[in-house]
């Protein structure tokens, strides 16, 4: 768990690299099949999902489980800076 009731995933290095992903970079993608829109960021030397508590809940699976995520830039302007 993360401050806040948030979660956060390890990203792997290698898959980060090819899609361009790096500290504060948005994505989105999937979580068993639940779409989510997160950053991720480096904590402790490592990459890092944040993964908020709603789209675990909405995937239905809890801290510890073991997840499928699905990872892609995302591009698109979240609402606030529209």
């Amino acid at each position: 768990p993360a401050r806040g009731g948030g979660h956060v995933v390890e990203v792997d290095r290698g898959l980060a690299e090819r899609i361009g992903a790096k500290h504060m970079t948005r994505v989105r993608g999937t979580l068993d099949g639940t779409e989510y829109r997160s950053n991720v960021a480096s904590m402790g030397g490592r990459l890092v999902l944040g993964v908020h508590k709603a789209t675990l809940q909405t995937a239905g699976r809890e801290t510890g489980d073991t997840v499928a995520i699905t990872m892609s830039v995302d591009d698109e302007p979240r609402e606030k800076d529209r």
